[in-house]
């Protein structure tokens, strides 16, 4: 059924992961109206929507399924989907860690893949897809950078590396269980998304981190602390690779450090007992 779907997102050069998704979405739609793709009118993926909002999706899942819809629809059969809004996006309070923090969940393990594993979410600032898929060549250990190859956007760039997190990659090379061009191999190619999220998770309960933090909390933290020293925005842009500088820009209005310095008038004008 969704076979022309699938050949336009592939001339289209969609990632896998885009493809996955928009095609999730297509099929959950016709589940939910119980009728053929010609049969679809703009109405039905209005009263889809409101669906999602009614479950309480988020903002950026509804405005994916509603992207999902349209390039089928819309681009592909050309119908009219009507002029349905899109959701404005919430903002949220993004959760990072003091390196600190970072530091005592890294001490709290005793693996040593482990312990590379949030020391170079936190050093480098890649996504926790970029990370699975790392390679050995895509180090360069002199240089102390790391290439992305085909990040988001299927761009390349590269980032830094501290010498701290180079040293840890040395210890590691030297004692990995599987001889792989993945860095982080596993038996089935390299490790998954969900194993990332599952070592964070043993960290944080380990050196007793009360915030919920996930691997984008240490990229988080990467972008905010790099603001925090005074590394120039474009730098910060090319290192996460945004594609718009305002993307990287949010990043200026997260740190707390020029709060923690402003005194409450409660502490000189209150007299407590």
């Amino acid at each position: 059924m969704f076979k022309i779907l699938l050949e336009e997102m592939k001339l289209k050069n969609f990632s896998p992961k885009t493809r996955d998704i928009y095609l999730h979405y297509n099929q959950e739609f016709l589940r939910f109206c119980n009728k053929s793709p010609r049969e679809v009118s703009h109405l039905d993926i209005r009263e889809y929507l409101l669906h999602c909002i009614q479950k309480q999706y988020s903002s950026s899942t509804i405005n994916l399924a509603h992207n999902a819809l349209a390039f089928y629809y819309g681009r592909i059969l050309r119908k009219r989907v009507g002029d349905i809004p899109y959701q404005k996006r919430e903002q949220r309070v993004r959760v990072f860690a003091s390196p600190e923090e970072i530091e005592e969940m890294i001490n709290a393990l005793d693996n040593t893949k482990h312990k590379l594993i949030i020391s170079l979410l936190y050093a480098s600032g890649v996504r926790v897809s970029e990370l699975v898929s790392l390679k050995i060549e895509d180090i360069d250990i002199q240089k102390r950078l790391l290439k992305v190859c085909q990040g988001k956007g299927n761009k390349d760039r590269y980032t830094i590396l501290s010498k701290v997190v180079v040293e840890q990659i040395r210890s590691y090379l030297l004692t990995r269980p599987y001889q792989s061009n993945y860095l982080f191999a596993s038996s089935d190619g390299h490790i998954t998304p969900r194993t990332v999220e599952d070592v964070l998770k043993q960290a944080c309960k380990k050196a007793r981190i009360v915030n919920s933090l996930t691997p984008h909390s240490l990229r988080h933290s990467f972008a905010t602390h790099h603001m925090e020293q005074g590394t120039k925005t474009e730098y910060i842009q090319q290192m996460l690779g945004h594609k718009d500088v305002r993307t990287t820009r949010i990043y200026e209005h997260i740190s707390t450090k020029h709060l923690e310095k402003i005194r409450s008038p409660q502490d000189d004008n209150f007299i407590t007992h």
